[in-house]
């Protein structure tokens, strides 16, 4: 199945991408497109413990299954005080 993951402010800078098509086998996690993320562009900021998901524009987790043509954002941890 095809997910898309979508990638704004400083990844889209770092990516060169709005967007990318990503394959996922079988019954794939939000974990599997993160991998693949990752695996493709090692110099995100970002870690798998610290990184918000939204699928479809909704929060969810590293173990949520995915359907085919979901919209995956990774969204950093962002801290002030």
């Amino acid at each position: 199945m095809y997910i898309f993951v979508q990638f704004h402010g400083i990844q889209r800078s770092l990516t060169q991408a709005d967007e990318i098509r990503v394959s996922i086998a079988g019954d794939g996690l939000v974990s599997d497109a993160f991998s693949y993320v990752m695996a493709s562009y090692p110099h995100l900021p970002l870690n798998e413990k610290e990184v918000l998901v939204s699928v479809n524009n909704r929060l969810e987790t590293m173990d949520t299954a995915l359907q085919p043509d979901d919209k995956i954002t990774f969204l950093p941890h962002i801290g002030g005080g």
